[in-house]
């Protein structure tokens, strides 16, 4: 979710004219006021006079729009002496803060200003800001109603409360606010929140009107209004898609799949047509599956639901599938429930055994801090060979970086566990558990993306009646770009040791891409 934050240059404008006349006067080049700024600090004789200069070091760090040495600054000045600074001067600091992504910390700073004045409207107003940006919506949309139950025509706390709708994923719903806040006049983050508000409702053409009159006046909005153009072509009336894979094993087993997919918008529903073809083979089998099938997702008031049917042909036979899904985010995180049924066709054997799969999942997610995250997720599956398995998860995840390239670190528990080993060809372990320690790092920049996610744990299974514990590997990579206008290609490569981590277990590996044209 894009986060539109109110421009840079009211924030300067503010903070350089509470700059001392000669860092004022040396401006951006002013390295030697930042030492002179330094120099003095460290002689400062007691807490007030530190505090003092640390701010004003903050502001000129500011002023150069080098937000984190200022955020640094201002929050070491507020520990030293809070009471030296008027609260609009807090607020200012605040404010900075915020835009070096320390939002926790310009929450604590913001809280306590309206601790000494619950009506102060600037305050409040930030603050609304600063927990919608961290993704704490609830509360963002407690403090928005509060300005907004004193001041309805409030152009910033409408514009908070729907981008809290919008975020939310109830894009329809934020449009009466998105327009309330524009007509209080010309604003550049109501009117592309509106358009975003329209395309998300599936209305592109009303999305790509509102937006014609759009200007950047900063460079910031340039880059939000390249990212809607994006985003403008990615939703687009229909698109085109051609993926392929091709997946290897220690058992020799080989599969390739292709598909085609047709995708289209119809009211708020995206939905998808979809053919593939997988062609499997080991050192005694040669099997060929065909899968048809119609999928389709739409929002529907807090509930992101999606559901499909198809049909799977091997072995001369047909099999009916399906799936039906819905998940709901809360004020903690997110609750999901799932059912599915599915042809296994990962390989060879599989096909020939016409194995069918069906699940049932509940999933959980709980969202801490804007860096820290829990999930859990449960699924029970029946095999039509009478077998059925129990497969929990558990994971944690810490974002060291919330901007990109976004670093992150994680844990992930698994327990799994079959009624039996059928022998039909897929990993089927009794009491398999497995500790997983990883880290990833996505980057993104002009239309190019990249993911890498290794990791490495200890997995421990019965089979057959042995015991088996090693240690194991993986590894997932991804990469994309645009490469035309509209036209958007991506390749992956995953694969390791992790008994897990395929349908057919023990050692794999797979690449693959995906080509897709929108029009």
């Amino acid at each position: 979710m894009t986060r539109t934050r109110i421009a840079a240059a009211g924030i300067l404008l503010c903070i350089c004219c509470a700059l001392p006349p000669a860092a004022r006067a040396e401006g951006s080049g002013g390295a030697g006021t930042i030492e002179s700024y330094q120099k003095a600090i460290s002689g400062a004789t007691n807490k007030k006079k530190e505090a003092v200069l640390r701010k004003e070091l903050g502001d000129l760090y500011a002023a150069q729009e080098d937000y984190p040495r200022a955020a640094a600054e201002f929050l070491q000045a507020l520990a030293l002496a809070p009471s030296a600074f008027t609260r609009r001067e807090r607020l200012q600091m605040a404010i900075a803060t915020s835009w070096a992504d320390r939002f926790d910390d310009a929450a604590a700073v913001l809280r306590s200003i309206l601790a000494e004045d619950p009506n102060d409207r600037d305050a409040r107003i930030h603050l609304a800001k600063v927990l919608s940006w961290s993704d704490k919506l609830q509360e963002a949309e407690t403090e928005a109603d509060r300005v907004l139950s004193r001041y309805p025509e409030n152009q910033d706390a409408l514009l908070v409360r729907a981008n809290v709708l919008r975020w939310r994923g109830d894009a329809r719903a934020s449009i009466p606010f998105y327009e309330k806040a524009l007509a209080q006049g010309e604003n550049f983050d109501a009117r592309i929140g509106l358009a975003y508000a329209y395309l998300g409702a599936g209305e592109k053409r009303a999305a790509k009107e509102i937006s014609a009159p759009l200007k950047p006046a900063y460079p910031y909005q340039e880059k939000e209004l390249a990212r809607f153009s994006d985003a403008l072509c990615g939703v687009p009336t229909w698109h085109l898609s051609v993926p392929y894979s091709y997946y290897t094993d220690s058992d020799k087993n080989a599969v390739n799949r292709a598909a085609i997919v047709y995708g289209f918008r119809a009211g708020r529903w995206d939905t998808e047509l979809a053919y593939r073809l997988t062609d499997a083979k080991d050192p005694v089998r040669h099997e060929k599956a065909e899968d048809i099938g119609i999928t389709t997702r739409a929002k529907v008031g807090r509930f992101d639901t999606g559901a499909g049917m198809g049909i799977s042909r091997a072995g001369g036979g047909n099999l009916v599938t399906g799936l039906a899904r819905a998940e709901s985010d809360t004020a903690w995180g997110a609750i999901g429930g799932s059912a599915s049924r599915e042809m296994l066709t990962d390989t060879a054997q599989l096909i020939e055994n016409r194995i069918t799969r069906t699940s049932g999942a509940l999933s959980l997610s709980e969202t801490v801090s804007p860096r820290l995250s829990f999930t859990e997720r449960f699924i029970y599956s029946g095999y039509s060979d009478g077998n059925n398995s129990e497969d929990l998860w558990l994971g944690a995840k810490y974002a060291v970086t919330l901007v990109s390239p976004k670093i992150a670190a994680g844990y992930r528990f698994r327990y799994l566990d079959f009624r039996r080993q059928s022998g039909s060809g897929y990993f089927d372990p009794e009491d398999f558990t497995s500790h997983q320690a990883y880290a990833s790092l996505f980057a993104e920049k002009n239309g190019y993306h990249a993911f890498l996610e290794p990791s490495v744990g200890y997995q421990s299974y019965t089979r057959y009646g042995g015991r088996i514990s090693d240690t194991f590997y993986s590894l997932f990579a991804s990469a994309g770009w645009t490469m035309k206008q509209c036209t958007a290609f991506e390749i992956y490569v995953e694969g390791g040791n992790y008994a897990g981590g395929a349908v057919a277990g023990y050692n794999y590996y797979q690449v693959g891409f995906r080509l897709t044209a929108y029009f």
